[in-house]
């Protein structure tokens, strides 16, 4: 028992020293740090105290965002500015445009704007050059001196221009404003010299516009980049979709309104004057030889050409036109002839002929316009057609039953006093009654090869 007691008394004091220990090392970690308190310590903290834990993380989170936004914002303003000062001309039109049309409008994708700003400093650069071009195989050879003068003092740049406002005008605000613009700025680029130079042996300068375009960064990347190959190609072709329809409009107007700005009927060299033969000669070749050079597309033209549409002609004079065809009736010229009576009561009229009186008459009226379709065959055919219906239905002067419906001339066969037979003969039938002349006075008043011509029969 006694030996008992003794161990539970070593214990007590053996917890009483433990306690001891405790108690000291507690005091000294609070003498060190008095902020420490024990685990089981009770405290009481304010709500507001322990809200700064996480409202002072957030307002830092918060501050950053918004710097990080500030720099962004900052960053795209200093982008911006850089882009602008990139894409600006030293042309002012171009600016302009540029400004009005492109910068700031919705709607460009970024590879059209691109595509746009690299045509426009190509024409920026190299736009001072007339807009036509004279040499081989090119459409424009074709036009009288007097137009092609004319249309020379306008630079390419400024064509342009003219173009790519006329088909804004011509196409409805939307996706396809930016395709309509490209095509419109670039449909002339291979009448630059330094490409024509570069890139002769590719054909006509349509198609060094395009072989152009495929160099302007972010042009093969576009999804719509055949409409606009398509409608480059064909603006002086005859195009059958309705954006390259749009395209050749366009063109045709602003030829029409540069013709308006630099043709004055006063000035000498305006193209009234007749071509010399040497001159003539010299188209005729190069229009054959274009012909030839393009036989493919003719072919493939002819097989889905449609009908000709009237068009307004404010400069028509239908008495005007007859008198200048009376005074070339029975004549001839080196053994050729522009028209021709004969007893029947018909007179007829070599297209050509008719064509040039055409041109003629608008000009006197004072308008210079007509003179484009000289190069493009779809106009001229509208407007020959336009003239011919007017003078069937204004002035009764059109043989009806010689010409079918959408034609403006027909195939005749005529055969000479000697046998020899032209059936490839094209003319427009006119009623002589007219022209205010009797048969039997044109009959006397004819002479030469036109006196050997004893039928002319329709080919159909």
């Amino acid at each position: 028992m006694k030996a008992i007691m003794t161990i539970l008394l070593v214990l007590a004091a053996g917890c009483l020293a433990f306690y001891a220990v405790c108690i000291y090392i507690s005091a000294a970690r609070k003498s060190r740090n008095p902020g420490i308190s024990c685990l089981k310590e009770k405290r009481e903290v304010a709500l507001e105290h322990l809200a700064g834990i996480w409202t002072h993380k957030g307002m830092a989170e918060s501050s950053a965002e918004k710097d990080e936004g500030a720099t962004r914002k900052e960053t795209e303003k200093s982008q911006d500015e850089t882009h602008e000062i990139s894409v600006a001309f030293r042309d002012p039109d171009l600016n302009a445009f540029y400004t009005e049309n492109i910068r700031d409008k919705a709607g460009f994708p970024p590879q059209a704007r691109q595509v746009i700003e690299g045509i426009l400093k190509i024409l920026d650069q190299e736009g001072d050059c007339p807009s036509v071009v004279n040499s081989h195989g090119e459409i424009e050879a074709s036009l009288e001196t007097g137009v092609y003068n004319r249309l020379a003092r306008v630079t390419l740049r400024e064509h342009a221009l003219d173009t790519a406002g006329e088909m804004l005008r011509l196409v409805d605000p939307g996706p396809m404003t930016p395709m309509a613009i490209i095509a419109a700025f670039g449909h002339d680029l291979g009448k630059i010299p330094a490409y024509r130079q570069q890139l002769y042996s590719l054909g006509d300068h349509p198609v060094i516009s395009i072989t152009i375009l495929d160099k302007i960064p972010g042009f093969s990347e576009m999804p719509n980049k055949g409409d606009i190959i398509t409608a480059i190609r064909d603006h002086h072709r005859k195009p059958i979709d309705f954006f390259s329809i749009k395209l050749k409009e366009a063109d045709q107007e602003a030829r029409k309104k540069e013709l308006a700005r630099n043709f004055s009927l006063g000035d000498p060299g305006t193209g009234r004057e007749s071509p010399s033969r040497e001159e003539e000669t010299r188209r005729v070749a190069s229009a054959r030889e274009t012909i030839v050079r393009d036989d493919e597309n003719k072919t493939e033209d002819r097989k889905r050409r449609r009908k000709p549409r009237e068009v307004e002609l404010p400069w028509y004079d239908g008495k005007a036109i007859l008198q200048e065809i009376a005074v070339r009736v029975n004549k001839v010229d080196e053994g050729r002839w522009e028209a021709f009576s004969m007893a029947n009561g018909y007179v007829y009229v070599q297209v050509g002929l008719l064509w040039s009186i055409t041109k003629k008459v608008a000009r006197i009226n004072g308008d210079p316009s007509v003179l484009i379709a000289d190069s493009d065959e779809e106009l001229r055919t509208n407007i020959l057609y336009s003239v011919v219906e007017r003078l069937k239905t204004e002035e009764n002067a059109i043989a009806r039953g010689l010409i079918r419906d959408w034609y403006f001339s027909a195939p005749f066969v005529v055969t000479m006093r000697d046998g020899t037979i032209h059936s490839r003969a094209s003319y427009v039938p006119f009623n002589l009654e007219a022209f205010g002349m009797l048969p039997s006075a044109l009959e006397s008043q004819k002479y030469g090869k036109v006196r050997e011509i004893i039928d002319v029969t329709p080919k159909w």
